[in-house]
């Protein structure tokens, strides 16, 4: 048997989101999108999130951009943070145009 591998290449990006629960928006949490395609994303953020749950995303900036998503994987990366691989189930079409998060200048 052979892998395909991912279907839709995923674009680098850095911008904020903000996830939360479908069955209690209560759950909620900043995160920052690492990559992004037109069926997902990866997501790095401070809570963990159980495989197979649903999601909604939301854009702090504009309240054009929304997707609700499946928890594909959640993985932690360091002791404060987990990658989460989303796969969207419904979304705006917007996510490509993100503005990203400007790069740290030093003083």
């Amino acid at each position: 048997m052979l892998l395909e591998g991912r279907k839709n290449t995923r674009t680098p990006k850095q911008f904020l989101v903000q996830i939360s629960a479908v069955h209690d928006p209560r759950l909620a949490a900043i995160a920052t999108v690492t990559n992004i395609s037109l069926r997902g994303a990866r997501v790095t953020t401070w809570r963990s999130w159980e495989p197979g749950s649903q999601l909604e995303i939301k854009s702090p900036t504009t309240g054009d951009n929304w997707a609700r998503a499946r928890v594909v994987y959640c993985l932690p990366v360091s002791s404060k943070e987990f990658a989460v691989g989303l796969d969207f189930l419904k979304q705006t079409n917007q996510w490509d145009k993100q503005s990203e998060i400007p790069a740290r200048t030093k003083a």
